[in-house]
C-alpha cells in the first residue's frame, strides 16, 4: 500500500491540470457538485410553461426551452432542453447555443467532458466543441479527479463498471459489479457483494468489506457493515481503519474536521417520517468534542455551528462550548456575521457572531400558503424577510432595502433573486429591479411607511 504522503503527491501532481473540476455531492453516489448554482433567471408557470432571461430581462432561447437543474459550469453552460424536439444540448449564458440539442440526456461539463445519452441510448462524452470523445457506453457518469465512471451491460441483470481517463481510455478495468465517483483520491467499488475503495490506478487499497461506502470528506469515509441501516454506522480513514466504531445509526459530516454520530431518540414512539435524532460532536480522530447531546447540529461557518435540543437553539464553538445560548426556537446558519433567530416561531431578528440581536425580532416568517421560512441569509449586504403575508429584503441595518410586497422571496444568488408574484416566480436584480416581470404581475399591498416598524430604504414599486 503506497503511504498517504505518496497518494498525496499523486493527487496534486495531476489536480492542476484539471479544469471545471467537480466533486461527489454529499448524500449521492453518481451526483457531482460543479460549484455552480443556476446562474440565469428562468420563470415557470404552473403547467410548466418556462421561458430564461438574461439578466438584462431579455428572453433566452425559444419560448418552453428549459435550463436543466445542476449542470451549469464555471465557464457559464449549461443543459437546456429544447422545447420544439425534447431533447437536450448546451447553451451559454447569452443564449447562444454551443453544442445543439441532440441528446435524451446532457450532464454538467466536468474536467471539459460532459457525458451524455445519444438517440441511440448509449452514453458518449463530450469536448468542449461538442465532439466525442472515447467509446460509447451503456452508461457514463460525470467525471472526478481525472476519471469518468462507466458502465457496460452485459445481459442479464448484469452491469460491470469502470473508469476511463479523459481522452477516453479505460484506465481502470471495466470488471466491478457497483462502482462511484473518486474523492480526495479514492472511490467505492463492489467486489462480491461488499464495498471496498480503490485509488486512481485502480489499486485496491481498502479491501471490500463494508454493506455500504460514501465517498471520502477531509480524509474520511462513512461505511456501514450491513445493509439494514441499523446501528451499524462508522467512520473510517483512508487506511480502511475505524476512527468511529461502527455502532451508530446515522453519522453526517458537519465540516471537513467535524462529525455528527449518533441515532433516533430511544424515547421517541410516534410515527413521524423524520423522527428526533440525538447526535453529540466528534473530530476526525473519533474524540467527542461535545460532552451534551442535540437533536440537531448544523454545519460549521466561521467556527460556530447551530445545536438544537428539545426546540431550544443556540450556538457552539469547535472546541465544544456554547457560545450563544440555546434559549430560541430555531436559529438558521451565520451568513455575513449575521444569523436569524427566533424565540417564538413567528418572528424572527438576527444576531452577531457574539451573541447581540442587532436586528429585533420583528420579521415575520409565514409563506403564502401559512407555512414557515427562515428570512436570510443576507447576501451581499441583503436579506429576504417578510412582513404581514407579504416578503421583501432588509438590509443590515434592518431597514427595507426592497419593499415586502411578494408573496415569497429567497435569497440572492448569482445577481438575481426569485419572488413569488401572482403568475409564479419571477426574478428581481439586487436594486429592486424585476428582470422577467411587469408591476401589473405583482399583488403588491398598501404599505405604511414603516412595515412591521421597519423603516422603508426604498419606495415601493
Amino acid at each position: 500500500m503506497r503511504s498517504l504522503l505518496a497518494i498525496a503527491a499523486a493527487l496534486l501532481t495531476v489536480t492542476p491540470a484539471l479544469a471545471q473540476t467537480c466533486r461527489a455531492m454529499d448524500g449521492s453516489y453518481v451526483g457531482v457538485d460543479t460549484g455552480v448554482t443556476d446562474i440565469i433567471p428562468q420563470r415557470c408557470d404552473e403547467s410548466r410553461k418556462c421561458q430564461m432571461f438574461g439578466m438584462d430581462g431579455r428572453p433566452i432561447g425559444e419560448p418552453g426551452d428549459t435550463f436543466m437543474p445542476r449542470t451549469a459550469s464555471p465557464d457559464g453552460v449549461f443543459a437546456v432542453t429544447a422545447k420544439r424536439s425534447g431533447l437536450q444540448g448546451y447553451m451559454t449564458s447569452d443564449g447562444a447555443w454551443k453544442v445543439a440539442a441532440q441528446f435524451k440526456q446532457a450532464g454538467p461539463y466536468c474536467e471539459m467532458r460532459a457525458a451524455v445519452q445519444r438517440v441511440d441510448s448509449l452514453w458518449v462524452y463530450l469536448d468542449p466543441q461538442g465532439q466525442e470523445v472515447g467509446s460509447p457506453w451503456d452508461a457514463a457518469e460525470a467525471f472526478t479527479e481525472g476519471r469518468g465512471l462507466v458502465t457496460s451491460y452485459k445481459g442479464g441483470h448484469t452491469f460491470l463498471h469502470g473508469y476511463i481517463d479523459t481522452s477516453g481510455k479505460v484506465v481502470i478495468p471495466v470488471t466491478f459489479a457497483g462502482a462511484r465517483l473518486f474523492s480526495e483520491g479514492l472511490a467505492a467499488v463492489l467486489v462480491d457483494g461488499k464495498w471496498g475503495y480503490i485509488d486512481r490506478d485502480g489499486k485496491m487499497v481498502i479491501p471490500p468489506r463494508f454493506a455500504e461506502a460514501d465517498p471520502f470528506r477531509g480524509g474520511r469515509a462513512v461505511v456501514r457493515t450491513s445493509a439494514d441501516y441499523g446501528k451499524n454506522a462508522g467512520l473510517i480513514d483512508r487506511s480502511g481503519k475505524f476512527v468511529v466504531e461502527p455502532k451508530y445509526e446515522q453519522i453526517s459530516s458537519v465540516s471537513e474536521s467535524f462529525w455528527s454520530i449518533g441515532g433516533i431518540d430511544p424515547a421517541y414512539h410516534g410515527d413521524s417520517e423524520e423522527p428526533p435524532l440525538l447526535v453529540r460532536l466528534v473530530d476526525a480522530e473519533g474524540r467527542p468534542i461535545s460532552k451534551r447531546i442535540y437533536n440537531s447540529i448544523g454545519a460549521v461557518v466561521d467556527g460556530l455551528m447551530s445545536v438544537c435540543l428539545n426546540s431550544r437553539c443556540g450556538f457552539m464553538d469547535t472546541s465544544g462550548k456554547i457560545v450563544i445560548a440555546m434559549k430560541y426556537k430555531s436559529v438558521e446558519d451565520f451568513q455575513e456575521g449575521l444569523a436569524a433567530v427566533t424565540s417564538d416561531g413567528d418572528h424572527y431578528g438576527f444576531i452577531d457572531r457574539t451573541g447581540k440581536l442587532v436586528l429585533s425580532e420583528r420579521y415575520e416568517s409565514l409563506g403564502p400558503h401559512k407555512e414557515h421560512f427562515g428570512p436570510g441569509p443576507f447576501v451581499n449586504g441583503l436579506a429576504p424577510a417578510g412582513c404581514k403575508g407579504h416578503w421583501g429584503f432588509i438590509d443590515k441595518n434592518g431597514s427595507w432595502a426592497i419593499p415586502p410586497i411578494y408573496a415569497l422571496a429567497q435569497s440572492f444568488d448569482n445577481g438575481f433573486a426569485p419572488v413569488e408574484i401572482k403568475t409564479g416566480t419571477a426574478h428581481l436584480r439586487p436594486d429592486g429591479s424585476a428582470i422577467d416581470f411587469t408591476p401589473a404581475e405583482v399583488d403588491a399591498p398598501t404599505l405604511p411607511a414603516r412595515p412591521c416598524g421597519v423603516p422603508l430604504a426604498r419606495a415601493a414599486g
